[in-house]
């Protein structure tokens, strides 16, 4: 479990290897019964950026306070990242089954050509790791990170190294390293041992069945 600086920890690791996955990635089976989505309203998103990295405590405590004083605002920024998110899904679907991603672009690429530049570069605040220096000015900068990293993305040879983890009750898009692309569980602690428990129970329900 990530714990942000708040002392609040973010419920879900991040498995995706880029900020793009790891945003699709903050609803679990969507559409289905078991459908659990962590993004519930735009303190939600807050919460994750600060935890994945993508924004500083900082700029947290400015957008927060943004969003208390402008709840409508906040929420019609809320509604736009769940749309987003969507949309990178859909796209990222569309890769992994070698579908033609042409209609999918549009809505990505109008989001795009809204964006500013890029700002400059800042340590992230442990090694190894960097992020984009956001001002803390617009309630709509969460998603900012999110749009980079998915054109980033989009236009590399990882495209080709897009995986879903294979657990019954996760769909975690990631991309995959492996020299053999076998990589079947977005973690192999969580979903990877969970998953075997729950075969492993099967197989001997089906063979007491069997003996019965």
């Amino acid at each position: 479990m990530k714990q942000s600086p708040t002392g609040s920890p973010w419920p879900h690791r991040f498995v995706g290897g880029a900020l793009c996955l790891d945003f699709i990635n903050s609803i679990d089976v969507p559409g289905t019964a078991r459908e659990q989505d962590l993004f519930v309203d735009y303190q939600a998103i807050l919460r994750w950026s600060l935890a994945r990295g993508s924004l500083n405590q900082a700029v947290y405590d400015r957008l927060a306070a943004m969003a208390l004083a402008s709840p409508a605002a906040a929420e019609t920024v809320w509604r736009e990242a769940l749309a987003l998110r969507a949309d990178i899904r859909a796209l990222t679907g569309a890769l992994r089954r070698a579908d033609n991603p042409a209609p999918l672009l549009s809505p990505l690429n109008e989001r795009l050509s809204r964006l500013p530049a890029a700002p400059a570069l800042r340590h992230a605040g442990k090694a190894g790791r960097i992020a984009f220096d956001l001002p803390g000015k617009r309630l709509d900068e969460p998603l900012w990170p999110v749009l980079w990293t998915a054109a980033a993305l989009f236009v590399s040879d990882d495209t080709e190294k897009l995986g879903e983890c294979q657990a019954s009750d996760c769909d975690a898009i990631f991309i995959d390293h492996t020299n053999n692309r076998s990589r079947i569980w977005c973690a192999t602690e969580t979903c990877g041992n969970r998953e075997r428990v729950r075969r492993a129970y099967q197989a001997k329900r089906a063979a007491r069945q069997k003996m019965a």
